[in-house]
């Protein structure tokens, strides 16, 4: 199975970038139950890999804290594939990333090598979209903010394949970040 380690969208904001998600032709919107924060992508992962990888993420306890979001833009140089939202710089987040990664590692897995940039993926599009109705909701969007919102938990999530429409997530397990 693909696995993946995320931060979860609180509702209150994903009915906020709900409404945002328009103006895009050639956009396929991602639904607000699946709006994100990917910390780590795993890739394929083997059942008993999977759970050595649970046991070294849930090793040690972090604290919780605020996280916002802020801007827009794009994946894809010559041929745009993605819209998103970003994440505004948290030391707290990056922290999180690497003990991720870490856990991955200290289980046997690989982990991909990009660099890492936190955003919240609010479209896939389609080939030949329009870049120039991407760039005008890039503007549009450019001073997006949210209220800072606070992370207590993060998951461990199972990516799976449909037969028509986007991948169907399932969390596997999830990780509470204590109090400040």
């Amino acid at each position: 199975m693909k696995l993946f380690t995320a931060i979860k969208i609180p509702p209150h904001l994903t009915a906020q970038i709900e409404r945002i998600q328009k103006g895009v032709s050639g956009a396929r919107w991602s639904d607000p139950d699946k709006l994100h924060i990917t910390l780590a992508y795993y890739g394929e992962v083997g059942n008993d890999l999977a759970e050595v990888l649970d046991m070294e993420l849930a090793r040690k306890p972090f604290s919780s804290f605020k996280l916002s979001l802020g801007g827009a833009g794009h994946f894809g140089k010559s041929e745009p594939h993605a819209i998103w939202l970003g994440v505004n710089e948290s030391a707290d987040l990056l922290k999180l990333h690497q003990y991720a990664k870490h856990a991955a590692r200290r289980a046997g897995i690989d982990v991909e090598a990009r660099n890492y940039k936190p955003h919240v993926t609010l479209a896939y599009l389609r080939r030949n979209a329009p870049i120039n109705r991407i760039i005008d909701f890039e503007k549009r969007r450019a001073n997006f903010n949210c209220k800072p919102f606070l992370v207590d938990e993060f998951f461990l999530f199972s990516s799976h394949k449909k037969t028509k429409g986007p991948n169907f997530y399932q969390i596997e397990a999830s990780y509470p970040l204590l109090g400040v």
